[in-house]
């Protein structure tokens, strides 16, 4: 729970990726070497290697599709959208979920403004 509190903080903003530093104590990768390469072996803490999993993805996120990652613009909903748009405009985690919430919120509001005129 600390781990993805952590993480939410990050990807939204409120807190520097330093502060993910005290899940990463003690994590260390081992490489090793075979006839098809090189592979890694992450080497945690068995208590915190899921924690470690999750700030690696986030990392290799940010590194490979930096700016992609973003919280979902529904301000009820804790979840994110990795936006694969041309246009990197994406604001839903699901259009079919909080995307037409929030278009229907916004047709009500309107239709009872108009009706309150």
């Amino acid at each position: 729970m600390q781990a993805r509190d952590a993480l939410q903080d990050v990807v939204r903003g409120s807190q520097p990726a330093t502060s993910l530093a005290p899940l990463l104590k003690d994590v260390t990768s081992l490489p090793h070497l075979s006839s098809a390469g090189v592979s890694w072996e992450l080497d945690a803490p068995a208590e915190r290697r899921m924690a470690v999993e999750a700030v690696m993805a986030w990392s290799a996120l940010e590194e490979t599709m930096p700016g992609r990652l973003r919280p979902c613009a529904n301000p009820e909903c804790r979840l994110f959208l990795i936006d694969r748009s041309k246009t990197n405009k994406g604001r839903w985690c699901s259009m079919a979920v909080c995307g037409n919430r929030m278009k229907a919120r916004r047709h009500y509001q309107r239709t009872r403004d108009g009706a309150a005129e």
